[in-house]
């Protein structure tokens, strides 16, 4: 009889104990879902708010390139290059997006932008990258998100520094061609 009632106490004491030790579970747990869901929430904030800034950005690119495009048609130079970043500019807000899933999602996507567009003007970009600087074939061959951040302002930023190197090549031959030419006038009658 004692043989069975310490039995049945060490039966009890034990369902105690996984009592207790199953509540701190489930408390733990409970807390556990609770940092999953706010992390969830933030994690969903901050993808929107990257969305807006994506948004935000191919606005400015776009009106930066369209100011180099309309600057550029004025003084009806070439605008092969500008041709060629085109979609890179248009498709910012997709390229940016998909370059925020991960490493080397910046080529792939962009070869889709690009052959979107035209056949063979992915070939056209990427040999207009080898022909650029150093530091713009890096930014290409980083293939990530900041990579083509960096890569879009430096094509814009060398495009408007082109053009106003044009504007001012445009500026200083007038002055060249309107100086007055010195003509005799003979006093005989």
């Amino acid at each position: 009889m004692i043989f069975v009632l310490s039995l049945l106490l060490i039966f009890v004491l034990v369902s105690i104990y996984f009592f207790f030790r199953a509540e701190k579970l489930q408390q733990e747990l409970r807390l556990a879902k609770r940092d999953a869901s706010n992390a969830q929430k933030e994690n969903k904030s901050l993808v929107e708010v990257l969305l807006q800034v994506s948004t935000r950005y191919e606005e400015f690119a776009q009106h930066r390139l369209q100011t180099i495009k309309d600057k550029q048609a004025q003084l009806e130079g070439d605008d092969r290059q500008l041709r060629i970043i085109t979609p890179l500019i248009k498709n910012y807000a997709l390229i940016f997006r998909e370059s925020m899933k991960g490493k080397a999602q910046l080529k792939g996507v962009t070869q889709k932008c690009y052959e979107s567009q035209k056949k063979h003007s992915y070939k056209e970009f990427t040999t207009f990258i080898a022909g650029c600087e150093s530091h713009v074939k890096r930014m290409w061959s980083g293939n990530n998100l900041n990579g083509f951040i960096s890569l879009v302002e430096a094509l814009l930023y060398e495009q408007n520094n082109q053009l106003l190197e044009r504007i001012a090549e445009k500026n200083a031959r007038p002055e060249e061609q309107e100086k007055p030419s010195v003509t005799r006038v003979s006093g005989r009658g």
